[in-house]
């Protein structure tokens, strides 16, 4: 195959047969090969047969390599073509044999006639020479190719092309990985043979139904796999036409898989399905507000909470849009604020991340409103009906205040009554001391004076009940008061013990004091801490059989506190009716014959005086071993310091 070469090539050849040629101009073999030798190029001398006479080493590789390319002899390249004649010039550089398609190298072998002096041929000439512009031609390609090719690995998944019968001409080979099919396999068939349109008529018209062949982008397509599975793509296509007949000739394009996408779009949709049945399935309003305070999503509960502007409540709407909507209509009650300001202050109470208020409806109903900040700056607002627990706090405070009426018209009456009673009870008292003492004379009949004791006994204790009353009364109003001074604790003792010593006695009691000596004085109301103290006495023996033992033992705990206790060995008290015990008129003896009298006032009024210090009032007892009754008052009241060794 001819092929035209750069005119200076033949002076290339020329100096290398001057270089090769004696001072007569004629070549000798000795010379030639020098020549060849030490200059090293792909050069060779053959006869005219094309028979090698001297080639250089470079030569004789490429003169083997090319024959057995081409599926020649050497001696067919290195011949001249017949006819030879006298007349026939030397090779022309336009001549010469491409040698294209070597598989590293593109070469050119340019031959010549050797001559001797008279012109006659000799012999043949040769020169292998690299064409250096198609290499850097084929070079450049193989980069573009190479560039073509990883964009296209990076941009799409597969790169295919049809024919106008719009069957699979040729395919990249990355198909294969995704299909597990060789590239090859694919050709010659059509996209309705490899898979689907889920969407149905296939993008592109066929040839044979009209002229035109629209281009598409991005049309769901699913292919199958070898193995059965499948895959969902995305194609897109340009048609391409015959430059110079404008003839549909197929399309081109490319296809992305997008099934991990679309699998990755699904679990989302479906998370996103059941997050909305989750919240449509809560009993409270639920919405969604994007930073910038715009509806992302509400329930169906939230909507009803809104009759008169619920058709406003779409994604996008402002809250306060929405707020001002709704006030306008009446649907919320602002009071003399407007939406903005109201908006406003709501804003301000998230800052701090939570915000919670209650909201009148305009239908009378009432809501909490709960505000929580999320970490992207949305906001979920969760609103719970509470109208029945208003109306619930409507009637407990109606009970409450007709309560503190009854309470307080109690008072008043027991005020009243204890004063209406209090008088002629003085008076009976009085009477009767004198006429059981015979002041103005005998009474008579002893018989007369064991009633006139029993009438005083009956007077005092009835008078003692309604003191207690009045004290007790007093206490439930918060108006018992304290007479605070710094008292002798251990006086206090003794002096409520000697009141009771001869009721002790007369039941064959015994009473002892267990207090170390040098007690702290306490800060507190003496007349309360003895009352306390004799209530407590009171109720040991009265419920202490003949033969049994109390004990009043005070001391400063390791804490610091004071603590008073009262301990008996008499009937007891089941631990489950301490808290009767505890309560005003409370009575753990419940039937008509109650063996011990008493009205249940004295417990209850000991705890009331002794928690009005600050202080508890507890009660450790079993049932036929004793009871022990324990007063303890803070350290706070304790005057000075205390050696608690002691």
């Amino acid at each position: 195959m001819a092929a035209s070469r750069p005119a200076a090539q033949p002076l290339s050849l020329e100096r290398a047969r001057r270089a090769a040629a004696d001072e007569n101009g004629a070549a000798t073999p000795e010379m030639l090969r020098q020549a060849f030798f030490e200059r090293g190029p792909p050069i060779f001398l053959a006869d005219l047969d094309g028979r090698i006479c001297v080639a250089s080493d470079s030569c004789r590789e490429l003169l083997r390599a090319v024959a057995d390319r081409l599926g020649v002899e050497p001696a067919e390249l290195a011949a001249i073509p017949q006819p030879r004649d006298e007349a026939e010039p030397d090779v022309s550089p336009s001549d010469g044999i491409d040698l294209a398609g070597f598989p590293s190298r593109r070469l050119t072998l340019n031959r010549g006639l050797l001559r001797d002096s008279r012109g006659t041929p000799i012999g043949v000439f040769g020169l292998f020479e690299e064409n250096d512009e198609q290499v850097r031609l084929a070079q450049e390609l193989s980069i573009v190719r190479e560039r073509l090719d990883d964009i296209t690995r990076l941009v799409s998944d597969w790169v295919w092309e049809t024919d106008a019968e719009m069957v699979l001409s040729a395919v990249s080979p990355r198909i294969g990985e995704m299909l597990d099919y060789h590239p090859r396999e694919l050709i010659g068939r059509s996209f309705a043979d490899l898979g689907s349109f889920p969407d149905g008529t296939p993008p592109f018209v066929r040839a044979d139904s009209g002229p035109q062949h629209p281009p598409f982008r991005d049309i769901a397509y699913r292919i199958r796999r070898r193995d059965g599975g499948d895959r969902l793509l995305r194609l897109s296509g340009l048609p391409v036409f015959s430059s110079t007949s404008g003839e549909f000739l197929g399309y081109r394009g490319t296809a992305r898989d997008v099934t991990q996408e679309i699998e990755a779009w699904e679990r989302v949709a479906q998370s996103r399905g059941r997050l909305v049945e989750a919240i449509e399935s809560i009993s409270e309003g639920f919405a969604l507000f994007d930073r910038d305070e715009r509806l992302v999503l509400c329930n169906r509960k939230y909507r009803s909470m809104f009759p008169a502007s619920a058709e406003l409540l779409e994604p996008g709407i402002a809250f306060a849009d929405f707020i001002r909507a709704t006030a306008e209509r009446g649907g919320i009650m602002l009071g003399d604020d407007t939406a903005e300001s109201w908006c406003a202050r709501q804003r301000e109470l998230r800052r701090t991340g939570t915000a919670s208020f209650e909201l009148q409806l305009g239908d009378g109903r009432w809501v909490k409103v709960g505000d929580r900040v999320a970490g992207d700056g949305s906001t979920v607002g969760i609103l719970t009906d509470i109208t029945e627990l208003k109306r619930r706090e409507e009637a407990l405070s109606s009970a409450k205040e007709f309560a503190e009426i009854a309470n307080r018209s109690k008072s008043e009456f027991l005020a009243n009554i204890s004063h209406e009673l209090r008088t002629p009870l003085n008076a009976i008292i009085g009477f009767t001391e004198i006429m059981r003492e015979e002041i103005f004379g005998p009474v008579g009949s002893r018989q007369y004076r064991d009633y006139l004791g029993d009438i005083l006994d009956s007077a005092r204790h009835l008078l003692d009940v309604i003191n207690d009353i009045l004290d007790i009364a007093k206490a439930e109003a918060g108006k018992l008061e304290l007479d605070e001074e710094e008292v002798e604790i251990t006086t206090v003792i003794r002096a409520a013990t000697r009141l009771v010593q001869d009721r002790a006695h007369r039941t064959e009691l015994t009473i002892a004091i267990n207090a170390p000596a040098g007690l702290p004085q306490l800060y507190a109301d003496e007349r309360k801490l003895k009352q306390i103290l004799l209530n407590l006495l009171t109720n040991a023996i009265k419920f202490t059989p003949p033969g049994g033992h109390i004990e009043v033992g005070a001391r400063i705990d390791e804490g610091g506190d004071f603590l008073l206790q009262v301990a008996d060995t008499g009937i007891g008290i089941a631990p489950e009716d301490v808290a009767t015990a505890l309560t005003p008129f409370g009575q753990v003896d419940g039937s008509l014959n109650r063996k011990y009298e008493g009205t249940g006032l004295g417990l209850p009024l000991c705890r009331a005086m002794v928690e009005l210090h600050g202080g508890i009032l507890s009660i450790a007892s079993q049932v036929d071993e004793g009871t022990t009754v324990t007063m303890r008052l803070p350290a706070a009241r304790v005057r000075q310091d205390f050696d608690y060794g002691t």
